[in-house]
């Protein structure tokens, strides 16, 4: 006869497949802190989802009793589970979520100026395809075509700048996360980049900016805090500064002990405000501005030295003159005083005859 100690063992293993729907991987997992997460999937394997309170929490021994307030203050905030009295639930994510597309879609139908748009659904499906087959391995999550018709129909974007945002999501390694990318697309419709020219350009900026921070930070010798990085960007998008202008900028700046981003910023808007666009230009202005002070500073010397007169020019050769003169008449005089006749010298007798 068999044994079933094997089966019995095997039988006495408990394994179950906790069912999540996608659009929580996609929405919000992402953003949630590493105890938030822990919690929701604890709850959502033991099937708690319709009733479970602090106590519940404690229970599991997951987190630290402290934490359990805060945590589930984030899940609330994140809108995944509700709270009645002292007690807990789970949100009906999926059913919230056909809601708002449903929502959305009423809105754009009741818009005459979206007709259009909506005409063109094979347009939109092709945008749809090629995003999802070139950033999501073919398997676009359905909370992506929500943003995409966002992007079209509500934000008004040309399709070129919807995928480009794909485009740049994917090269951030954000384009997983549905929050990161709806903060972009806001971002973009807020400062009018809603065609492909206006957005490229700004995109072109936004690159030159990061190589600018990374120059600076290296020819200063530091890293860079907030208000570093505000003068960099203000340089790459106020005054189209290139790597080469910002370099020989500093190069500009380097006869001063203390240098500061705001000298360099200095010389860029010199530069900017007379027309220079690259570092030739700008490299040719410079060695103009040293001829000309090398002219006016030999102009001072000549200057100078014409200021400068001889003695006898000053007329303090005359003044010498006379002064010697004087002074030699002095002399004359005073030797006069004491040279004594000898006549009168006679009158007092020879001292030696009267020994």
């Amino acid at each position: 006869m068999k044994s079933n100690k094997g089966k019995d063992d095997f039988s006495r293993l408990l394994i179950n497949d906790s069912l999540l729907p996608d659009i929580f991987l996609v929405r919000y997992a992402q953003e949630l802190s590493k105890n938030a997460l822990l919690v929701y999937l604890w709850l959502n394997m033991t099937g708690k989802h319709d009733s479970f309170d602090e106590n519940t929490i404690k229970k599991f021994k997951i987190i630290p009793d402290d934490e359990i307030e805060k945590t589930l203050a984030e899940l609330m905030a994140a809108s995944l589970i509700n709270r009645k009295d002292k007690t807990y639930s789970f949100d009906d994510i999926k059913a919230r979520e056909v809601g708002e597309y449903i929502e959305a879609v009423k809105a754009r139908g009741n818009d005459p100026e979206l007709t259009s748009v909506m005409s063109d659904e094979k347009e939109r499906k092709i945008l749809a395809d090629s995003i999802s087959s070139t950033f999501y391995q073919g398997e676009l999550p359905y909370i992506f075509y929500r943003l995409i018709d966002k992007c079209l129909y509500e934000y008004k974007f040309d399709g070129r700048v919807c995928y480009k945002l794909f485009e740049e999501g994917y090269e951030q390694s954000v384009h997983r996360s549905l929050q990161q990318m709806e903060k972009m697309a806001l971002s973009w419709y807020e400062k009018g980049y809603t065609d492909i020219k206006s957005l490229e350009k700004q995109l072109e900026i936004n690159k030159r900016t990061k190589k600018l921070i990374k120059l600076t930070g290296s020819l200063m010798r530091k890293r860079l805090n907030g208000l570093d990085i505000e003068r960099v960007t203000a340089w790459a998008e106020d005054l189209d500064a290139t790597e080469e202008l910002v370099t020989l900028a500093f190069k500009e700046n380097e006869f001063r002990s203390n240098l500061t981003l705001k000298n360099v910023g200095d010389t860029l808007t010199k530069w900017h405000d007379q027309g220079i666009r690259s570092a030739e230009e700008a490299a040719r202005l410079s060695e103009e501005e040293h001829q000309e002070n090398k002219r006016k500073a030999t102009r001072r010397k000549a200057n100078a030295g014409s200021v400068w007169r001889t003695g006898e020019e000053a007329g303090i050769g005359n003044a010498g003159s006379e002064e010697s003169s004087e002074k030699k008449t002095s002399e004359d005089v005073k030797s006069e005083e004491v040279n004594i006749p000898d006549d009168i010298l006679d009158m007092f007798g020879d001292p030696d005859e009267d020994d």
